[in-house]
């Protein structure tokens, strides 16, 4: 029969409690070994205990003998497993007398060694006496982590036999086996992966255990408490540690793929932001996570986050998991833990060190520069020309200096140059000829853009000892990203202490220092205005005047030039980019502190304060070689037509732009825990407090500063005052001379609670409860302190005895909950709100206002329901574990735009009106398989979901087209879906005009047979004829991450996909010219080569005047949407991990180095190759993440 050794672990926070506790204990056994030496043994074996247990295997009483007495054990478990049930029933007799009496009927002896009682067959230790006259030679050797620090009290065991030792306090051991070929060791310990090692000619073993994620994520973090996996009734995920652990400048990107609901994508700001289980809230701003560090909700989410510092990252999905966060858990909280300083044995401070460096391609231009080539840009403006901009409003201009200002395009200037009789037809048609030639895409990658590198390196130092641990760390990171003159220095100090006052009091404190200076001076490049044709360079490297605002011929002809205060009137974006210095300096700041008072075993209080700073300071300087500086000036000057004298009234010099928004917040929580296991088979879990939160948020912005000199700090002044003052072209202008101001407070107050009880080990119930209150909500109390809570049921079904004899269920568990968690929606107010302007009307001298919000009096939390119910299972010795959820989410009370009468002032209103339902089931399957004993191994994981929304009740009377194509808030509809993509049905082109003088208009399908052209608004109402196309989230998804151990190496990759979803792909931008200029995209052939009946045709060689308004209909038809599904290869890495026997000759105790690829390639399903994730804007500006590749390095000692 095949033999499997176990080591008896602590079930649940217990083992956790041991592993914390575990050095410290062998640390003071150390330091009295000297005085006890003598007596120690047999004190430790006439330790008494008193035990009453019915029925119990021999492994249950090891259990509970370890939980009273500390010692663990090591048996054979076929062998012990076949002896039977036991019963017990002692008081307060000696530990070794017990397991005399109790192993003796059984046929079984047993020995102590150092804190591991070994259990074996008698016949098993008389043969063992037998053949002790085999030759023996002695082994000794250390068992330290993959980091360096020794573990002490792992076993090792002579596989096959029943002989073992445990490692010191040092991780040394030293045994004895017989000499002969083939001794194999198993090594194990709690939490961390069993190892074997086969014996060769060395007397000496230097053995390195690896981490047992999936044991040392046992416990789930909430943020109010930690507890063990099997007392959770919530759903929740905890991130696989290996994946952390990963290079990277963002926490929040290990996360992608890592968990079954969560949804990423970029906001406005291209921060990553997530999606947990659906859309909550009507508004997108307040659709995020919350997201919690160290017990705290934090401003600023990950960006404060040293990615190296972060111990776990655990996501609470449903009520019962969120519901202690109360009114903002509607969205899902991910809780971030950082790291600790830990107890080393005899050891002192522990040094880690990393470093990366992350390069990518330039940036794409296919995407962000998506334009046709120049013979086809020229193509459009001739035919555009011919027909005078297709008949529109901005026909080709004469020759007067009021059209001086006019950024016509090289061609366009040509062909009208010699429509005005200065430019003959040869010159013209040689001008064009040579523009087709020209491509300015190389000179932009050259000029305007750059590598994108990451270079980040930490250090982090921690120690402990008995009474303190501190750990702080230190990274700096700097970044260059897409374009030239862009860089971003990071700088972020950490530091974290815990010291035990007292027995009975212990103090913590962290703290967060952070500081960015983040360059954006070649953001302004103007990549998006060029034609093709417009070189930077000349073919000897001068800087050529690329056309911007200027129609130069003009205004070299009308335009005094030199007698401005600037004669230079040439724009180059090279040029522009070297002399602005566009600059935001961040300095963050975060404290956290608390006391944790022990009244007795069980019971503490807890008080923690938490004290956010956030300052974010905007200088933009413009010297005066920059274009902006030198058109401004210009511009603003007075000009005497008659004389041709000009009056300045600017100052000379550059310019200056401030300001600075500040946010000071805090947090004061007062948590009383009470924990304790009455009569071995209750456990309770208790939990109260009080919280109170402020958020104070401030900003100011200073007007212009003209006439600057950064090098001597000084400033002009307005030579003819700030207002009353006329431009070049004889308009008013009034220039900014005040600040602006905002100040918005925010405030909560809360209650909340938690129990949670658990009988034998198999059956909990829990609940929570917490209200809050806010300035935000009205002030009538049957609104504003509206509780939240939740209810959770979970049954450890494979403890149950009639599972004791299916010996492939490790584990096997039901949970069932139901709850509701709340939302805060800031974008209205339940009382009317004026909007008073900071400054007096230039011309009447009057404070005006306007009516921001007219107010909703019965103004109350969003709230969501959430029922769920799951298993979670693990078989086969954990070769195959995972969980399957299925959950239903009711948010009621969701505040939305909703039709009123009109006798409120108003026909429209935030209110608390609409319904809406995410319903689906998530499915996380993993497996671990050691192929080659541990020398090599499989590790993989799978996560699927399913998420249906949909809009169940929202009143609203009437929807324009252009309200549901554009999307947002405005396009919410009830019966669908909050994320639905609206188009018009094409109907091809029809016939306004007569059979004799057509006039052939595309249209779009109206209601009935009814079609409406582009030339006007579309009548009535738009859900009539405006067709659903489906969702533009993703209902399915995958992730799927796969880790081979092959000897020292570890290769890992991670596979995400997103299924069933619709997007527009690139439309054809149908330049209207009224500009004077065009810039069609990549889409004009095939314009042009479809059938009008299909696509929709240029009005080339025809007057069109309103060809201008056909951007309401183009880009919303319904030939545009295509699949969304994909499937992306997010990340390959592949790692180093130096032997330990090299590294301890040098006093190194870990050496990694490795290599990570990221977006590496996506496989979409429409044919023209757009990352659905990232589609192609049909007029420029998609940065589309290239691949990038990572290699870095990192060793301790």
């Amino acid at each position: 029969m095949k033999k499997r050794w176990l080591k008896n672990a602590i079930s649940g926070e217990k083992i956790w409690l041991r592993k914390m506790f575990l050095r410290m204990n062998y640390l003071t056994c150390f330091l009295l070994v000297g005085i006890l030496s003598a007596s120690a043994k047999v004190y430790s074996q006439e330790e008494t205990i008193s035990l009453k247990m019915n029925n119990a295997s021999l492994m249950e009483v090891f259990s509970e003998i370890t939980r009273k007495t500390g010692y663990d054990f090591l048996y054979n478990y076929d062998a012990v497993q076949q002896k039977g049930n036991v019963n017990v029933s002692v008081e307060t007799v000696q530990l070794k007398k017990l397991l005399s009496d109790l192993l003796t009927s059984k046929n079984l002896d047993f020995e102590f060694r150092d804190g591991v009682i070994i259990v074996r067959n008698q016949v098993e230790t008389i043969t063992s006496m037998m053949l002790q006259t085999v030759k023996k030679r002695t082994v000794i050797g250390t068992v330290k982590d993959a980091s360096g620090e020794p573990i002490p009290g792992a076993s090792i065991i002579v596989k096959g036999t029943q002989t073992g030792v445990a490692t010191d306090i040092d991780g040394k051991f030293e045994i004895r086996v017989d000499d002969v070929a083939g001794i194999v060791f198993q090594i194990s310990f709690v939490g961390m992966k069993n190892k074997e090692v086969k014996l060769g000619t060395s007397n000496v073993l230097n053995i390195v255990l690896e981490s047992d994620t999936k044991a040392l994520e046992e416990v789930v973090v909430t943020g109010y408490q930690t507890i063990s996996r099997e007392r959770a009734t919530g759903a929740f995920d905890i991130v696989n540690m290996d994946q952390i652990a990963k290079p990277t400048s963002d926490v929040a990107t290990r996360l992608i793929g890592t968990t079954a609901g969560v949804q990423n994508r970029l906001d406005s700001d291209g921060k990553l932001v997530f999606e947990i289980r659906g859309q909550t809230s009507l508004n997108t701003d307040n659709a995020r996570p919350l997201v919690v560090v160290d017990g705290f909700a934090v401003e600023d989410e990950f960006s404060s986050i040293n990615p190296n510092d972060v111990e776990s990252v655990t996501i609470l999905k449903d009520a019962a998991a969120a519901s202690i966060w109360g009114a903002r858990s509607a969205n899902g909280v991910i809780v971030v833990t950082t790291k600790k300083g830990k107890l080393e044995g005899s050891k002192g401070a522990r040094v880690n060190i990393s470093a990366f460096a992350k390069v990518s391609p330039k940036l794409d231009l296919g995407t962000y520069y998506p334009f046709a080539s120049s013979a086809e840009v020229v193509d459009y403006e001739q035919r555009g020309f011919s027909t005078n901009f297709f008949g529109g409003p901005g026909s080709p201009l004469d020759d007067s200096y009021m059209n001086a200002k006019s950024g016509y395009s090289q061609a366009v200037i040509a062909m009208n140059e010699n429509r005005l009789g200065f430019m003959s037809t040869a010159d013209m048609n040689k001008t064009l000829e040579k523009l087709k030639t020209l491509d300015n895409r190389s000179q932009i990658k050259k000029y305007l853009l750059q590598i994108p590198v990451t270079q980040q390196y930490n250090i982090n130092i921690s120690g402990a000892t008995e009474r303190m641990s501190n750990m702080v760390s230190l990274m700096y990171e700097n970044e260059k990203n897409n374009f030239k003159e862009n860089n971003t220095n990071r700088f972020l100090v950490n530091y974290r202490t815990n010291v035990k006052l007292f027995k009975w009091l212990d103090f913590n404190f962290s703290g967060m220092l952070q500081y960015n200076e983040i360059d954006n001076s070649g953001s302004g490049n103007g990549i998006l205005n060029l034609s093709p044709y417009d070189m930077l360079v000349g073919e000897n490297g001068e800087r050529l005047s690329v056309n911007t605002d200027y129609y130069t011929p003009i205004l070299e002809r009308h335009v005094p030039i030199d007698n401005f205060p600037y004669a230079d009137w040439t724009y180059n974006p090279i040029t522009e980019i070297e002399n602005q210095k566009l600059m935001t300096k961040q300095l963050n700041a975060r404290i956290q502190a608390g006391l944790v008072v022990k009244f007795w075993e069980g019971l503490t209080l807890d008080s923690k304060v938490q004290y956010e700073m956030y300052n974010a300071n905007v200088e933009d300087v413009y010297n005066e070689k920059t274009f902006m500086v030198r058109s401004t000036v210009n511009e603003a000057a007075s000009w005497d037509h008659g004389t041709d004298k000009i009056t300045a009234n600017l100052p000379l010099g550059g310019f200056k732009d401030m300001s600075k928004e500040e946010i000071r917040a805090y947090s004061v929580r007062n948590q009383l825990n009470f924990t304790h296991t009455f009569a071995d088979v209750h456990d309770v879990n208790v939990i109260v407090g009080t919280e109170i939160n402020e958020r104070v948020k401030q900003t100011t912005v200073s007007p212009r500063t003209y006439g600057y000199d950064d090098d001597r700090l000084t400033v002009g002044l307005f030579p003819n005052g700030a207002t009353g003052t006329k431009n070049w072209m004889g308009w008013n202008q009034t220039f900014s001379y005040t600040n602006s101001f905002t100040y918005v407070t925010d405030r909560y107050f809360s209650l909340f609670g938690n129990l949670s009880y658990t009988y034998d080990g198999k059956y909990t119930v829990s609940g929570s409860v917490r209200t809050d209150a806010s300035n935000l909500i009205t002030d009538d109390p049957k609104y504003r302190y509206a509780p939240f809570w939740s209810v959770g049921m979970g049954w450890q079904i494979g403890k149950e005895n009639f599972m004791k004899n299916i010996e492939w269920v490790d584990r096997l568990n039901i949970r069932a909950t139901y709850g509701y968690n709340g939302n805060v929606d800031k974008s209205t107010s339940f009382r009317p709100l004026i909007d008073v302007s900071a400054t007096q009307n230039p011309y009447t001298h009057e404070i005006t206002s306007n009516v921001s919000s007219f107010g909703n009096p019965s103004l109350r939390w969003e709230k969501t329901g959430t029922w769920d119910i799951g298993v979670d299972y693990s078989f086969l010795g954990s070769k195959l574990h995972g969980k399957l959820d299925v959950y239903s989410k009711l948010g009621k009370d969701l505040i939305t735009s909703m039709t009123i009468p009109a006798v409120n002032g108003t026909t429209t209103q935030k209110l608390n009106s609409a319904k809406m339902t995410n319903r689906g089931f998530e499915l996380e399957v993993g497996s671990s398989l050691p192929i080659l004993g541990s020398d090599i191994v499989w590790t993989g994981n799978l996560n699927f979901s399913y998420n249906k929304n949909n809009i169940k009740s929202l009143y609203k009377a009437t929807y324009r087209a252009s309200e549901l194509y554009k999307g947002g808030t405005s396009a919410y509809v009830g019966g669908h879906d909050a994320n639905t993509l609206w188009a018009f049905r094409y109907a091809g082109v029809v016939n306004k005009g007569t059979e004799n003088d057509p006039n052939l208009q595309p249209v779009v399908q109206g209601v009935g047979d009814e079609v409406y052209d582009f030339t006007a608004w579309t009548p009535g109402e738009a859900r009539e004829y405006m067709r659903d196309m489906g969702t533009k989230v993703a209902p399915y998804t995958l992730g799927f991450s796969n880790t081979f151990k092959i000897f020292d190496f570890d290769f890992s990759f991670i596979i995400t996909g997103k299924f069933g979803h619709k997007f527009q792909r690139c439309s054809f931008n149908y330049p209207s010219m009224t500009s004077g200029s065009a810039l069609p995209n990549k889409m004009y052939k095939e314009v042009l080569e479809s059938d009008p009946m299909k696509v929709v045709p240029i009005p080339f060689d025809k007057e069109e005047p309103r060809y201008y308004f056909w951007d309401r209909f183009y880009p919303y038809l319904d030939y545009l949407v295509e699949s969304a599904s994909h499937v992306r290869i997010q990340e390959v890495n592949i790692t180093y991990n130096m032997p330990s026997r090299w590294l301890s000759k040098i006093g190194i105790s870990s050496f990694q180095i490795y290599a990570q690829g990221n977006n590496l390639h996506t496989f979409v399903k429409n044919k023209y190759g757009e990352d659905p994730d990232y589609p192609t804007n049909m007029n420029g500006g998609t940065i589309r993440p290239r691949a990038s590749y990572t290699l870095g390095l990192k060793f301790n000692f």
